[in-house]
């Protein structure tokens, strides 16, 4: 009891540090010594990611996830030496753990590094008093039931579908993977018409070509897949959750194209968001900016709502690119009256999809907080959006949120500083 005590600010700390991160819960409370171990094996890996991307300021939320494992590993110990062992370097490794957080929020990388060399250290130490078959322990799940855990291959108990080898994702902002597991295939048998309703075939495949299950996906806000399409003037947009990796879609277009068709999905193999795309129409090429002016649109009244967005960035202004900054959203009525029933959507009380004029970038944010997973909750008037722009330049973010039953869609503008 002593030593939980000892160490509660910590844990309080961590806790809220790692709000954020779309990971299971059982990763957050290992019950067994494999369990752990894997947890602390992914995490540093990842942290060691984040390190050579020079995202210092992410590695508190990765690290953090070590907490949990260690406190478990700290229980444990079969003769005296052994425990005093796990007592000493769990008591080191948290201290460490602390430093780390500490200077990654604070942006100082060469004490991060630092203090995470010598963490591995401790942990190469620690690692003595258990079985190799612990420490490099793989744990198999099913994405669609995360709550199946084994250490060995078999099938998911609730829907049989075989067990996959748990990753962690290393960020919940822009990631992009070293190797594309997908592609997205499109087709559609009528053209583009202004105003006449359309339907269109999207199929996520492997990198190869062949065809995939949502079973090789990650749950993301409660589904595998998601898609969405925009004009070239970036103005025309919509949103779509499909109940299968190749399915039927149907809009009805504003111009006549071409629209440009992403997916977002999220590889059981990698754990990190790849964002597929491909053509509906002609070449898709986002209109000039000689011809069509690409311009700040941080406050914009549309259903009776105004939506305002400010930045919290190392200037005080508009994001930087390659660095975490904090956007704000302020949701208000016309008379400046908070709104305060934001209704969860889509395991969230807002949804900022970011395109990027050269039409190939995009982003994806969701308020900090995890998500909501209880229907009679209620959000607003301030929700607040961790951003990572990979580039600077000019992004169409569209906000939807849903209130009184009505999804409502906005478009907002945003600079992104270089």
């Amino acid at each position: 009891m002593h030593f939980l005590l000892r160490w509660l600010p910590l844990i309080t700390f961590m806790l809220s540090c790692r709000a954020d991160l779309p990971v299971p819960p059982q990763v957050l409370d290992p019950q067994t010594r494999s369990e752990s171990w894997n947890v602390i094996r992914l995490a540093t890996a990842n942290v060691s990611r984040l390190l050579k991307e020079q995202r210092v300021e992410e590695v508190a939320q990765q690290i953090s996830l070590c907490s949990p494992a260690l406190r478990m590993l700290a229980r444990t110990g079969a003769s005296e030496q052994e425990r005093s062992l796990i007592g000493t370097q769990t008591s080191l490794a948290f201290r460490l753990i602390n430093d780390i957080a500490r200077d990654g929020m604070a942006r100082l990388q060469p004490s991060v590094e630092v203090s995470f060399a010598r963490l591995q250290e401790v942990l190469e130490t620690l690692q003595t008093a258990f079985v190799a078959e612990d420490i490099n322990a793989e744990i198999y799940t099913c994405p669609q039931h995360p709550e199946t855990l084994l250490t060995k291959p078999g099938t998911c108990r609730f829907c049989d579908a075989p067990l996959r080898v748990r990753r962690i994702p290393y960020t919940e902002l822009y990631a992009t993977p070293e190797t594309a597991q997908t592609r997205l295939e499109i087709q559609a048998d009528a053209k583009l018409v202004p105003g006449a309703p359309m339907t269109f075939t999207a199929s996520v495949q492997t990198s190869a070509g062949k065809p995939t299950a949502l079973s090789d996906f990650v749950l993301n806000h409660g589904a595998s897949v998601r898609l969405w399409l925009i004009d070239p003037t970036l103005t025309d947009f919509h949103l779509f959750t499909p109940d299968a990796m190749k399915s039927n879609s149907s809009f009805t277009p504003a111009t006549a194209g071409p629209y440009r068709v992403w997916a977002e999905v999220v590889p059981v193999e990698t754990a990190i968001p790849e964002h597929p795309f491909a053509d509906l129409g002609s070449a898709f090429q986002v209109v000039d900016r000689s011809r069509h002016d690409f311009l700040d649109a941080l406050e914009v009244t549309t259903g009776g709502l105004r939506f305002q967005l400010t930045f919290t960035s190392g200037n005080g202004g508009a994001p930087i690119a390659k660095q975490v900054s904090l956007m704000r959203l302020n949701i208000t009525d016309t008379t400046g009256q908070p709104i305060t029933r934001l209704e969860p959507l889509m395991n969230a009380f807002a949804h900022l999809t970011g395109i990027y004029a050269d039409g190939k970038t995009v982003l994806r944010l969701h308020p900090v907080g995890g998500d909501v997973l209880r229907e009679d909750l209620r959000g607003g008037p301030m929700l607040a959006f961790k951003i990572y722009p990979p580039q600077s330049g000019f992004v169409r973010f569209f906000c939807q949120v849903k209130v009184d039953g009505k999804i409502i869609t906005v478009p907002l503008g945003v600079n992104i500083a270089p």
